[in-house]
């Protein structure tokens, strides 16, 4: 999933320029995505987060992947990380793509770096490292359930989402390709 979240990526960044916040979902019926309208507030954030909650307990999803452009803080040279300032704050940030998976048991997140030529347009991906898996923290953790939920469980979260005007579109892409 982590290759394919990266190659999505790669795909956005070179026709569009950015990555908008993704959710690709493995489910019993191949990769779904869930995509909000722009994040463009905290309550908005929060609403995507609870969307994909639901998200993936309506569709019974086995595993996902939040893909979300990002500020980065890295720790300098001696190890040290300035946890004290926001990452959109530090003078040191990097620009990057996070890739965070999920499953009902464990978590993992991979940044990729983002480089920009001279005119700031999209130039390449840099090195990206091993996945890291441990515990995540923040508004867009914790998306899957930890148990595998029910019919009934599903039947309300795909209630709640049919509410909200959300519903699977096909748009006619071939999910063996994706």
């Amino acid at each position: 999933m982590a290759a394919q979240a990266k190659d999505y990526a790669l795909h956005m960044m070179r026709t569009t320029g950015s990555v908008p916040p993704t959710v690709i979902a493995d489910t019993s019926d191949g990769y779904i995505f869930c995509m909000p309208t722009p994040l463009t507030d905290d309550a908005a954030k929060d609403r995507f987060a609870e969307v994909a909650r639901l998200f993936a307990i309506a569709h019974e999803v086995n595993a996902l992947v939040l893909v979300v452009e990002a500020w980065a803080k890295l720790p300098d040279a001696n190890g040290h990380l300035d946890i004290e300032t926001p990452p959109s704050e530090s003078p040191d940030r990097k620009e990057v793509v996070a890739l965070m998976l999920e499953d009902h048991s464990r978590c993992a997140t991979s940044l990729v770096p983002i480089t920009r030529d001279e005119a700031g347009k999209f130039a390449s991906f840099g090195h990206t490292a091993s996945l890291e898996f441990g515990e995540s923290a923040g508004r867009f953790s914790k998306l899957m359930p930890r148990n595998k939920p029910g019919a009934r469980e599903a039947a309300q979260a795909k209630a709640t989402l049919l509410s909200l005007g959300m519903s699977i579109v096909n748009r006619g892409i071939d999910p063996t390709m994706n």
